[in-house]
């Protein structure tokens, strides 16, 4: 009977352990292949019209739509958004670790599906009217509490921005969690020297099998 309830024991520890590595491994696989997608997309636009690379489907005088139009013709079904409802409704992403705003965790980006491929990933686009551009953001302390200067006003960090349009991804959709960046949303930005860079760093998956991410829940305070 002892032998039995350390077997129990072990059992109930062990299997949230088990499932939550079979999660992840279904995760990496869907972040692969909407990754594969995306590289395929648009390649296979750049092949079409000619372009010597990838870096061809983005326009300064081209609206994010546009560019939209034109990836989502590179797949095969999938269901273009029109209205913000359902797997098109947008959501706020969750940083890949505790993100800070007023002392309290908070989001990060906006997303708002521009398209939805037929295996369920949630694609959104932004294309700038230029491909480098100055920017300015308030500063803010370790708890993210905007930073006053001595005339009570906000200090601002001024930097540049280097590229055209973005591209991300939700893998298993907006309907499904955990929205975050490192899990299940990637973010790649298409640089000014064309250049496709991944702002959030997808290679623990590609090279790993790995997810690279925190978890933490919206509006808690910093401990």
């Amino acid at each position: 009977m002892i032998t039995l309830g350390i077997i129990g024991v072990v059992a109930a520890m062990t299997m949230p352990v088990l499932i939550a590595n079979h999660r992840e491994k279904v995760l990496v696989t869907k972040v692969k292949k909407s990754y594969s997608q995306l590289q395929n997309a648009l390649k296979m636009y750049a092949a079409q019209n000619e372009c010597s690379d990838i870096s061809c489907i983005s326009d300064t005088n081209q609206t994010s739509e546009q560019l939209a139009d034109k990836l989502f013709s590179q797949f095969q079904g999938g269901h273009r958004c029109t209205s913000r409802s359902g797997i098109c409704k947008s959501i706020s992403i969750k940083s890949n670790k505790p993100y800070y705003v007023d002392g309290k965790t908070a989001t990060g980006d906006a997303f708002a599906p521009n398209f939805v491929s037929s295996n369920g990933t949630a694609y959104k686009v932004v294309q700038y009217s230029t491909c480098v551009r100055d920017a300015t953001s308030p500063k803010r302390d370790e708890n993210g509490y905007i930073i006053y200067d001595e005339n009570g006003n906000p200090e601002l960090s001024k930097y540049k921005l280097y590229y055209c349009a973005l591209f991300y991804i939700d893998a298993n959709g907006v309907e499904n969690g955990p929205n975050q960046f490192g899990a299940d949303i990637y973010r790649f930005d298409l640089n000014y020297n064309g250049k496709f860079v991944s702002y959030t760093d997808i290679i623990p998956v590609l090279t790993k099998g790995k997810l690279e991410y925190t978890p933490y829940e919206i509006g808690k305070p910093k401990e």
